[in-house]
């Protein structure tokens, strides 16, 4: 009977650790607009005004075209990775890794005396994104949530 028992409970764990590695991961596509309201932005450069995040996602790769808008100007910055866990050279000029934490996507970009740790995952519903962002370097350190809302296209 114990035998019984234990072989049933080994098999729910089995059961339920499989489930968890095939579930599906969230797909970020889209395009999604800063809620400055719903942010909490610690640092944030002068002038800024508003951002925009263009998210391609085809399963483990994102693309990611960010715009920071200072009025009428746009300051444009893309990524292209992985979410594999491996660390790659990003934009020449860093190291990054891009991985799979449960429902969210952990981006971690990095040099000397730069550190910036990125969190993404859906916030109330699929139509609110956030990127909970650590940054430690220049110009200074902050922790930014950036609320972004879903551009119906």
């Amino acid at each position: 009977m114990k035998r019984t028992l234990y072989a049933c409970f080994v098999l729910l764990l089995l059961t339920a650790g499989g489930s968890n590695a095939s579930a599906q991961k969230p797909d970020f596509s889209g395009t999604w607009v800063l809620n400055l309201e719903k942010s909490n932005l610690e640092h944030q450069k002068e002038g800024f005004t508003g951002s925009t995040f263009i998210i391609q996602q085809q399963g483990d790769r994102i693309h990611l075209t960010r715009f920071h808008h200072f009025g009428k100007k746009k300051n444009r910055l893309r990524f292209k990775m992985t979410a594999d866990g491996k660390t790659r050279k990003v934009k020449l000029l860093f190291r990054g890794k891009l991985a799979w934490e449960g429902n969210e996507l952990l981006s971690t970009l990095w040099r000397k005396n730069f550190l910036n740790v990125v969190r993404y995952k859906f916030g109330v519903d699929s139509n609110e994104f956030i990127a909970d962002e650590v940054f430690t370097g220049y110009p200074q350190d902050h922790h930014n949530i950036w609320v972004f809302d879903r551009v119906s296209e």
